[in-house]
């Protein structure tokens, strides 16, 4: 499986510094940029004056509001893993998603430059505290800019997100989740004879193979199943078309270079790869239903949610 990359020269076309961020726009031409976020900003303007809202701007271009401020909550910092729930509105007030506290397991992302969708989000979570509610005025060039979604969102739409922190984590404080949540999947499967290596990796040999192991430098065939742990498949092999890469070339995903490293030829073995070796942070994106159509599109190509742990039953069939 490859090691798959945003393709922000569609859906992000254009990129421009603005302070230490990237700043999302889809604009054929600055003129007409400049016109929308002209636009954008007298929309969101007239609905605060309408609904009475005392909201701040931001130099990017979105408001913001503290609906609940917590003073002693730990401050929202660079690699930070937020856990969040949230309200999605379009300026219209229509509805678009939602992960309500005490009914949704809270959805992650990672505070780096291209870990979510829309950025204004991400922009405005770096002005949070743990356990804070804000709500975000977004405008078009810093959420979906031109792009529509069926009949949920149109082009340049605003949107209104509500947004509550209700964790911080850390990268190593990922690790030891996905660790857990490993040892109890083995637990619950009854999965006996796997290892789990000092990189996080865990590797059982299901039939013996032959031979020397590969090293690096070598290319090997391999024919896999790829799952997540609740069973749903995210990719595979077909039995006539094996997957080919070089052994430390740093094409596919840590865990599978790893794990591969280990087999001999004709060899099967079952990996199970914790985040940090698979996607990690991979791409976050509100609402998540438009994920299929960003990848048909070829406007993103990270199929996996964000700290996604991954299965593979791996055979390795030839090292050439």
């Amino acid at each position: 499986m490859k090691k798959s990359k945003l393709n922000f020269n569609k859906l992000f076309l254009l990129f421009i510094l603005l302070s230490t961020s990237l700043l999302l726009q889809s604009c054929s031409n600055d003129d007409d940029y400049e016109d929308q976020r002209s636009i954008d900003n007298r929309l969101i303007l007239k609905y605060l004056s309408d609904n009475e809202i005392d909201a701040e701007k931001d130099k990017s271009g979105y408001y913001y509001e503290v609906i609940k401020s917590n003073t002693s909550g730990s401050e929202v910092k660079d690699k930070d893993i937020l856990s969040v729930y949230y309200k999605m509105n379009l300026l219209s007030g229509k509805k678009i998603d939602s992960l309500v506290n005490g009914t949704d397991q809270p959805a992650k992302f990672k505070i780096t430059d291209k870990s979510l969708i829309p950025v204004g989000l991400r922009f405005g979570s770096s002005k949070m505290k743990e356990g804070e509610k804000f709500r975000f005025f977004i405008p078009s060039h810093l959420a979906y800019a031109d792009y529509s979604y069926e009949d949920l969102f149109q082009a340049n739409s605003i949107f209104i997100v509500e947004s509550e922190i209700v964790k911080i984590e850390t990268e190593d404080d990922q690790k030891t989740i996905d660790k857990d949540s490993i040892d109890d999947y083995i637990t619950e499967n009854s999965i006996e004879n796997i290892e789990r290596l000092t990189s996080g990796l865990y590797y059982k040999r299901v039939t013996e193979g032959e031979g020397d192991e590969p090293v690096e430098g070598k290319t090997v065939k391999i024919q896999f199943v790829a799952k997540y742990l609740n069973g749903a498949t995210l990719d595979s092999t077909k039995v006539d078309s094996p997957f080919s890469f070089k052994i430390g070339s740093n094409t596919v995903i840590k865990g599978l270079d790893e794990g591969v490293k280990l087999m001999q030829k004709g060899e099967k073995a079952t990996l199970i790869i914790p985040s940090h070796l698979a996607y990690d942070e991979s791409l976050q994106i509100f609402p998540e239903k438009v994920r299929e159509d960003l990848l048909k599109k070829e406007l993103i190509f990270e199929e996996t949610p964000p700290f996604s742990i991954l299965k593979f039953e791996v055979e390795l069939v030839e090292i050439l």
